[in-house]
C-alpha cells in the first residue's frame, strides 16, 4: 500500500534524477565544445610556435603544465559533484526505507 510519503519521496527522487540527467547532458555538450576549442587552440599554437627558439619552447612547456593542471582540477570537481549527487540519492533511499519500516 502506497502512502503519501512514498509518493512524495518518489517525486523527490524523480526530480533529483531528472536534474542529474539534465546536468549530465549539458556536461557532455560543454565537454565536447571545450575539447574542440582546445584542439583548435593547440593546433594554432603548434603552427605559430618557433621550435628553434628556446623561449618559445619554455613558454609552450609552461602552458602545457598549466593546461594539464587545470584539466585535472576540472576532473576532480566533476568527481566530487558526482559523489555529492550519489549521497543525495542514498539519503533519499535511507529516508524511504525508514518510512517503510514505520
Amino acid at each position: 500500500m502506497k502512502t503519501m510519503n512514498d509518493e512524495k519521496l518518489n517525486a523527490i527522487r524523480g526530480g533529483a534524477l531528472q536534474s542529474m540527467a539534465r546536468n549530465e547532458r549539458w556536461f557532455k555538450i560543454l565537454l565536447g565544445f571545450c575539447t574542440v576549442a582546445e584542439v583548435v587552440g593547440l593546433a594554432v599554437v603548434f603552427w605559430i610556435i618557433d621550435w628553434g627558439n628556446s623561449t618559445h619552447q619554455l613558454i609552450f612547456a609552461a602552458t602545457m603544465l598549466v593546461w594539464v593542471n587545470l584539466a585535472l582540477w576540472v576532473y576532480a570537481l566533476a568527481v566530487r559533484n558526482r559523489v555529492g549527487e550519489q549521497r543525495i540519492l542514498r539519503a533519499i533511499d535511507v529516508i524511504a526505507s525508514a518510512t517503510d519500516e514505520t
